[in-house]
């Protein structure tokens, strides 16, 4: 019988990349124990930016991809159509957008950064952030449209379908692979990641984390959740030996 592989989920940006040394020295290590190991690097990033990212910092070839803050997964480049037909019922991207475009201080993202189950905006910094998500949740809901919305790295909003995000698409490919939660280690450093820490898994938060993380981690963190002391890639390889023993 084939011995049972680790599930490792990465953040990329200010988690797995971010100071090239720690990231070069990761994927050495990790590249020693590559075939015990699934890899998978969930990003709020598009396909065609995450491509450029592993090309541009040479890092190993992730075996999946959660691409668009879990509403996109990859396996060697072609989209699984299985999740985009289970995320999209019930999603009216048309209905959402023209919705949000009542709200003045959501300025769009570029159009590489949308796609068919995602509409992302930039808040413009302001003490008024929770406010306007909670009303634009609100008033999402009284118009019948089912619909998420992620607010992360102090800017950056992205409205998703209710069954996506990267904790949801964690889950599928868990269940797909046959991977128990304490093979699996998930590591992020800011409020798109917090889907991921809700899973029954283990979760390494790196010591650079957004303040959203933090305070989630605070009120909601446990025994399964490791707050790193090193930043970035060095605070995953503490996670790794942390709870693996790696």
């Amino acid at each position: 019988m084939p011995k049972m592989k680790f599930l490792l989920v990465t953040d990329l940006d200010n988690t797995l990349v971010g100071d090239d040394k720690a990231t070069q020295f990761f994927n050495q290590r990790l590249q020693s124990m590559r075939s015990q190991i699934c890899l998978v690097y969930a990003t709020g990033r598009s396909h065609a930016s995450t491509c450029e990212l592993i090309a541009e910092k040479q890092l190993l070839a992730p075996d999946y991809l959660i691409a668009g803050v879990g509403s996109e997964i990859y396996q060697d480049g072609a989209l699984d159509l299985d999740w985009a037909q289970y995320i999209s019922q019930n999603w009216d991207k048309m209905a959402i957008a023209s919705l949000a475009q009542q709200f003045k201080k959501l300025k769009p993202q570029s159009p590489q950064a949308q796609n068919p189950w995602k509409i992302s905006y930039f808040l413009e910094p302001s003490t008024e952030h929770s406010s306007i998500i909670q009303e634009l949740q609100q008033k999402l809901t009284a118009s019948g449209l089912a619909a998420q919305i992620i607010f992360s790295s102090n800017r950056d909003v992205d409205i998703l379908p209710e069954t996506s995000n990267k904790g949801n698409a964690l889950t599928y490919l868990q269940k797909r692979l046959q991977i128990p939660s304490e093979l699996t280690l998930v590591c992020g450093d800011s409020g798109n990641d917090i889907s991921m820490f809700e899973q029954d898994v283990r979760g390494v938060i790196v010591a650079n984390a957004m303040s959203e993380l933090l305070a989630w981690h605070r009120e909601f963190g446990g025994n399964n959740h490791y707050l790193a002391r090193s930043a970035g890639a060095g605070g995953i390889m503490e996670g790794m030996a942390y709870f693996w023993e790696f």
